[in-house]
């Protein structure tokens, strides 16, 4: 499975950069903010700044990065640069530096977990829900389908684009539509936060977008995860981990999905065998940056624990805790190394 992986030297350099800063002085204090609607989700922003001013200077500077990328990545904004590219089948196009990292981690991505992670099973959301496109919130752009499923999953094993990050271009192959929501949050997460650590005065900060978060500082910070089975917000957490200028994401199909065949089924899709994946009801991945771990907790809820564990272990630095619909769990020592005491 890794072998793919193995042969993208670029992709495997990527995995993000630790961050390593001074302790902060000691007039300096923690700010934080809330925002509900971004990226279709809400938006946590602890710092620890040397004042207010610097503290909004982070705040302005993390609000306006999102923004930014929403408009290049997003799938839901009809005059986003991913919506404008997609349209453009079969043809060489220019695209953004920023369209071209996460195109090229997507690929990657889905030849590195052999299809477990793909850009293109939301398009099997669309032909198994029974509303496809009110459910899916994608519309299929002209594509050509439906096709058969045989023919579906042919089609989502082939490659998606190629891209040439020097040239700033990319060539999109497949008539699937696709969709980068399961690795433009975590970009997205990385780049906002590296713009927040530019601001003068700022020591650490932790930017958390829908559950994808990063951490950037000296000290570490305790972070809870979710209990899937809980059945309120407030529940007492799974887990609680240490994270030091690192990224932790959780994918589940427990608070979202469709209606297929009349029955509430995850909105996560094996994209190898066309089926709402259902062992796996949580997948959380610490990684050195967001990007990395929002993909891997994607294919991890596709993959059973122990495959998820043996990819993760040949990772630098990534753990894993994987929660199953009986309620065991699986997680790898990179993972348990990062408890909280």
């Amino acid at each position: 499975m890794l072998t793919a992986f193995a042969r993208i030297p670029a992709l495997r350099d990527a995995v993000g950069a630790m961050f390593r800063p001074p302790p902060p002085a000691r007039s300096s204090r923690q700010y934080a903010f809330h925002y509900d609607h971004i990226l279709g989700t809400s938006l946590e922003l602890q710092v620890v700044a040397s004042d207010a001013d610097a503290a909004g200077g982070a705040e302005a500077a993390v609000l306006t990065e999102v923004d930014r990328l929403a408009e290049i990545l997003s799938g839901y904004i009809a005059t986003s640069e991913f919506t404008r590219w997609e349209a453009r089948r079969h043809e060489l196009a220019p695209v953004s530096p920023e369209l071209a990292d996460v195109l090229f981690a997507a690929e990657g991505w889905r030849m590195a977990t052999d299809g477990a992670f793909n850009p293109a099973a939301a398009s099997l959301a669309m032909l198994l829900a029974d509303r496809p496109h009110r459910q899916a919130g994608l519309a299929l752009r002209g594509s050509a389908l439906p096709l058969t499923g045989q023919e579906h999953l042919h089609a989502m094993s082939q490659p998606l684009w190629t891209v040439n990050r020097a040239r700033g271009v990319a060539f999109r192959l497949t008539d699937l539509p696709a969709s980068l929501d399961a690795i433009a949050k975590g970009y997205i997460v990385d780049r906002a936060l590296c713009r927040a650590t530019e601001i003068e005065g700022i020591t650490q900060v932790l930017l958390n977008i829908g559950g994808d978060l990063r951490h950037h500082g000296a000290r570490p910070v305790t972070v809870r995860v979710a209990d899937p089975n809980a059945p309120a917000e407030n529940a007492q957490p799974i887990a609680t981990i240490r994270l030091a200028g690192e990224a932790l994401a959780t994918s589940g199909g427990y608070h979202r999905g469709f209606v297929m065949d009349g029955q509430s089924v995850s909105h996560i899709i094996d994209p190898r065998t066309g089926r709402s994946a259902s062992q796996v009801i949580s997948a959380s991945v610490i990684a050195r940056d967001c990007m990395t771990a929002d993909a891997l907790s994607t294919a991890f809820s596709v993959l059973t624990p122990a495959e998820s564990v043996a990819f993760a272990d040949c990772l630098p630095s990534v753990g894993c805790m994987m929660v199953e619909r009986g309620g065991r769990i699986t997680s790898n020592s990179v993972w348990r190394s990062h408890g909280a005491a």
